[in-house]
């Protein structure tokens, strides 16, 4: 099953980071390729969501499990239904300085056709590393902006 890792440095505390990443109700305002994100289920430290995301010109939709951790700035997720056989990952925040932090963000998936896969799952690679390099960079450019 591929992984598509990415990180970022942002010049940002890792609690203005952490409150900007699990607000995903935010996200289509933040991140042109997110078209909507709704809160199914939500407790203290698990949520059900639901994803709409453009990838590379066709819509995916998903519902996932969210665990968080927001004493270890962790958020671990699975997916529970949508159009990959298999999508799981999770996010992770380093605090570095007051006012800078690493955000690493890992995904896993499974585009759920064996014999096609040699062929779809370099594109797919491809296309959810934009998208996520894509995130943390709206992520780090909100978190960098004085908070009102």
């Amino acid at each position: 099953m591929p992984l598509v890792e990415v990180e970022k440095v942002m010049p940002a505390p890792v609690e203005r980071v952490w409150e900007l990443i699990v607000d995903v109700e935010a996200y289509p305002q933040l991140m042109q390729h997110v078209r909507s994100v709704e809160v199914l289920e939500s407790e203290p430290n698990y949520r059900k969501l639901a994803w709409e995301v453009e990838l590379k010109g066709c819509v995916m939709r998903w519902s996932e499990h969210e665990d968080s951790d927001a004493e270890r700035y962790r958020i671990d997720y699975r997916q529970a239904e949508g159009d990959l056989a298999e999508f799981s990952g999770f996010w992770q925040l380093y605090p570095l300085t007051d006012d800078s932090c690493r955000v690493v963000m890992a995904v896993n998936f499974d585009i759920g056709m064996p014999t096609l896969s040699e062929m779809l799952d370099p594109v797919a690679e491809q296309a959810i590393r934009e998208n996520s390099l894509s995130m943390l960079q709206s992520i780090a450019s909100h978190a960098a902006q004085p908070v009102v």
